[in-house]
């Protein structure tokens, strides 16, 4: 029995498993080295107990081949993305999807995945969605495969969107601000800055105070906290990025950063600290927003208000955009121009004053028909 895992053209980069077995000959082009060995060592172990049909069956596993995606050393990801679709494969892909050979997925088998996940929203399901679509943009460069069957899949997902978000009203984000006065400042202090700058809560969590410019009421986000791994990254599209600063959300601020100091806690360097130093932990936030909401929400759709009552007070679409940390100002409009009011309503109202500049449609006596 002879199994081998070289390049068939040498400093080419696509790697082959050969098989010698019995007077049986069999090649394959499988993709890197490291998915190369993956497959000869389970073909070996499977011929040794005589399973000639593996013969046949040289290409990896879902399972297999995901694995050495995610872990593939060439991806410039973040610490939070690699948690992310890292937690998204092992609970989703890998359970359904794993034991079947990636040449063997179809389409047909992409639509019955995406079934098996009923009961999740829409935008859960597209981010499951993009990650097996990555692997298999993977397996077509490597030429594992042909096509990727995730292809024009995404309508099976649901046409959910931000307008199914839940997002406070100017009164309750009001009412919200009251009942959040009873907490501990630091998250008082949180909640309001999350309105009125539409900052992530990663980003919240990873500010410091000399991100923060009180005299020209302006903050920077340089970092982004993942309370996954409990690591600091860089921004979102890895961009900094200013943002305004209300007078009201100036005095909290200074008025917070006044008490840590009597405090002296460990990290003051950290604005939203616990009294250890360390950034406020996530689901005590999250539990916190439930005590304090006039309503069900989440700390993700204090972002969302942000942008809802800027918008539907008719701001300049372009700095909320700015303020987000959007990369483009069309995701925005997409994302929320349902907020945006009608604010050419009176461009469309000079429809009646045409005739003050033009003919009538149908001048009077004229035949309709031509």
């Amino acid at each position: 029995m002879a199994v081998i895992v070289r390049e068939k053209k040498k400093g080419s980069g696509e790697w082959w498993v050969f098989i010698n077995h019995k007077g049986r000959r069999r090649s394959k082009k499988i993709g890197d080295k490291r998915t190369a060995n993956k497959v000869a060592k389970e073909i070996r172990e499977r011929l040794a107990k005589g399973d000639m049909g593996m013969i046949k069956d040289m290409c990896p596993t879902l399972s297999i081949y995901g694995k050495q995606w995610l872990e593939s050393p060439l991806r410039q990801w973040s610490d939070g993305t690699v948690k992310l679709y890292t937690t998204i494969f092992d609970m989703y892909i890998k359970k359904h999807l794993g034991g079947k050979r990636v040449d063997e997925i179809d389409i047909s088998d992409v639509e019955w995945f995406l079934g098996k996940l009923d009961g999740l929203s829409s935008a859960r399901k597209k981010n499951i969605l993009a990650v097996l679509s990555g692997i298999f943009k993977a397996a077509v460069r490597h030429k594992i495969v042909k096509s990727n069957p995730c292809q024009n899949t995404t309508e099976f997902c649901g046409n959910g969107t931000v307008r199914d978000v839940v997002t406070p009203t100017a009164e309750e984000v009001h009412t919200m601000l009251e009942n959040a006065a009873a907490l501990p400042i630091e998250a008082y202090t949180l909640f309001l800055v999350a309105v009125r700058t539409g900052l992530r809560i990663g980003e919240l969590l990873g500010l410091h105070w000399s991100d923060i410019d009180f005299e020209g009421r302006w903050l920077e986000v340089n970092r982004t906290y993942y309370y996954h791994t409990k690591t600091y990254g860089p921004p979102k599209n890895k961009k900094t990025r200013k943002v305004d600063l209300t007078p009201a959300t100036v005095e909290a601020l200074r008025n917070l950063q006044a008490q840590r100091k009597v405090v002296s806690l460990d990290g003051d360097n950290l604005v939203f600290a616990n009294s250890n130093g360390e950034p406020l932990g996530y689901f005590y936030l999250r539990n916190a927003i439930k005590r304090i909401a006039p309503k069900t929400i989440t700390i993700h759709s204090l972002r969302h208000t942000y942008a809802n009552l800027r918008l539907a007070k008719g701001d300049n679409v372009l700095d909320v955009s700015k303020q987000l940390g959007h990369h483009k100002v069309a995701f925005t409009i997409d994302k929320y121009g349902h907020w945006i009011p009608g604010e050419h309503k009176s461009q469309v109202d000079e429809l009646d004053n045409l005739h003050l500049a033009a003919p009538h449609a149908h001048p009077e006596g004229a035949n309709p028909c031509g």
